[in-house]
């Protein structure tokens, strides 16, 4: 396909972006980043308030994979093992969006070269590329379905909300539950124009067969306009 006249997918590679994909928010406590900084908790200081969650998704997997029990990647020779574990920690890290800004500059950029993409670090861009578009391709689904999610997500904002006004903070965007009505289209239409659709875009121009993708996007946006 598209992404493979641009980069060679290796079975180690396929190997980590599957296991990436499956504990990209492992034990994720539906608190944001954002908070657990605010609150001083303690992921916040065990990761020094940088890719807190991120972290935590990734340092709990490998720990149990420490158990023998649990240990898939006990069969790879020691330097396959490394090359694999470092994928994983690139791509699962990639899913903070504390650092998309970054991360898509850097692709876009990337996009314009007209070198070959064969390095190591190429085909990690590539793939942490493609587990930030799946972490939201919710924006893409079918509308039900894109609906189904939505609630969840706006559920999820709401507690931490709630828990904030607890707190006394100040309560986060788009996590007042009492504005609902108003805030949450428009926290739906902007993450789309802002984030998903230049991302999924540029997700098309490096692999075609995705393009059919943001129209779905453009769609369910239409849905709150």
């Amino acid at each position: 396909g598209g992404m493979h006249n641009h980069i060679k997918i290796t079975a180690e590679d396929a190997f980590a972006s599957i296991i990436s994909g499956a504990i990209h928010d492992f034990d994720h406590p539906g608190f944001n980043n954002n908070f657990h900084v605010r609150t001083n908790a303690y992921l916040a200081t065990l990761y020094n308030d940088r890719s807190v969650l991120e972290s935590h998704h990734c340092a709990s997997v490998f720990e149990l994979m420490k158990n023998p029990k649990f240990n898939i990647l006990q069969p790879l020779d020691t330097d396959t093992r490394k090359e694999v574990r470092e994928t994983i920690l690139e791509m699962v890290l990639s899913t903070d969006m504390g650092n998309h800004a970054k991360i898509f500059q850097t692709f876009r950029k990337r996009l314009q070269d007209e070198v070959e993409w064969v390095h190591k670090n190429d085909t990690r861009l590539a793939l942490s590329i493609a587990i930030k578009m799946a972490d939201i391709s919710n924006c893409g689904r079918p509308q039900n379905l894109y609906l189904q999610w939505a609630t969840k997500i706006a559920e999820e904002f709401y507690n931490q909300g709630d828990m904030e006004r607890k707190l006394h903070y100040t309560v986060s965007p788009f996590m007042d539950r009492q504005t609902h009505k108003t805030d949450f289209p428009k926290g739906q239409m902007s993450f789309m124009n802002y984030i998903v659709i230049p991302l999924f875009e540029a997700g098309a121009e490096f692999c075609p067969e995705l393009e059919w993708t943001v129209q779905k996007i453009q769609n369910n946006k239409e849905y709150w306009q």
